[in-house]
């Protein structure tokens, strides 16, 4: 009988160690007090300080699985951002002001990166009810006459892909080519939706996930996902980034990646983020970290 008992306690232990293993996953790294996300307060739809982007939403998502609370530290995404966020050390508080960017390209050399967990493509914005309502593609764009082209008034963010494609595609006199990093903290690309929805531009081209948020809550905008052509290319990958040399921290984010892969899905889904399948060689994130 006790022997019986004691395989029993054994069999119990087991099952309950499974059970709280399934409930709450083992990371590769320990985890913060906090999930501290570096973010710019002014960049939708990514994100703001009403905490109203996608961005926001999935770090929302990530942090609930983790259980922690999300704290942020703002800073304009543009020159510095990384340096004033990510890397900042901190002497006074012993750690650095925050430990995870939501979205960064894949191949990004000043932090590392994860493996990707969406890819979008640069795509053409335009009115539907305006000279370009009738193309569908990139191509039925490309085909329009010379005079029709030149009526046309373009915008675009340099650089960028769109700059080749544009001038090869007979557009280069007439588009009005726009810094994507302005200094201005005020101002954000998204913006310049609003002026084709005004008229004031017939065609924008600019990054995907802008395009598809600012489409949506304008519903005489259309939008055209570009894909790649010969050498150029428009769809890229999109990862988290962490800090070189946190190996193990950067696994635990993908981990949370994983397991909160339908959530991120429906999310991007929700800001109308186009999301394309890869045209270019697939890229995967950083190994020299």
């Amino acid at each position: 009988m006790t022997r019986l008992m004691s395989f029993i306690s054994v069999i119990l232990l087991i099952a309950v160690s499974s059970a709280s293993f399934a409930g709450e996953p083992t990371f590769p790294s320990p985890l913060p007090d906090k999930l501290r996300v570096c973010a710019d307060p002014n960049n939708l739809p990514y994100s703001n300080k009403d905490q109203q982007g996608f961005e926001n939403k999935i770090a929302e998502q990530l942090a609930q699985y983790f259980h922690l609370d999300v704290e942020y530290v703002w800073f304009p995404q543009r020159m510095g951002f990384i340096r004033n966020t990510l890397k900042n050390y901190s002497d006074e508080t012993g750690r650095f002001a925050c430990d995870l960017v939501i979205g960064v390209p894949t191949q990004f050399d000043i932090a590392a990166t994860t493996k990707p967990y969406y890819r979008s493509s640069y795509s053409i914005i335009f009115k539907k009810d305006g000279p370009l309502g009738a193309a569908i593609t990139q191509q039925d764009v490309a085909a329009l006459p010379d005079t029709v082209k030149q009526s046309l008034s373009v915008a675009a963010f340099a650089p960028s892909p769109a700059v080749t494609w544009l001038r090869d595609n007979g557009f280069k006199g007439n588009t009005s080519y726009f810094r994507i990093m302005n200094g201005d903290a005020e101002d954000y690309p998204g913006k310049m939706v609003n002026r084709v929805a005004d008229g004031e531009f017939d065609m924008l081209v600019i990054w995907g996930p802008i395009a598809g948020y600012f489409a949506k809550s304008t519903p005489d905008l259309a939008v055209i996902s570009m894909t790649s052509e010969g050498s150029s290319v428009f769809d890229f990958p999109i990862s988290m980034g962490v800090r070189y040399g946190e190996r193990p921290w950067k696994k635990t984010v993908e981990m949370a990646m994983d397991a909160n892969a339908p959530q991120i899905a429906m999310i991007l889904n929700d800001f109308g983020v186009p999301v394309v399948e890869a045209s270019s060689a697939p890229l995967g994130g950083d190994d020299d970290d």
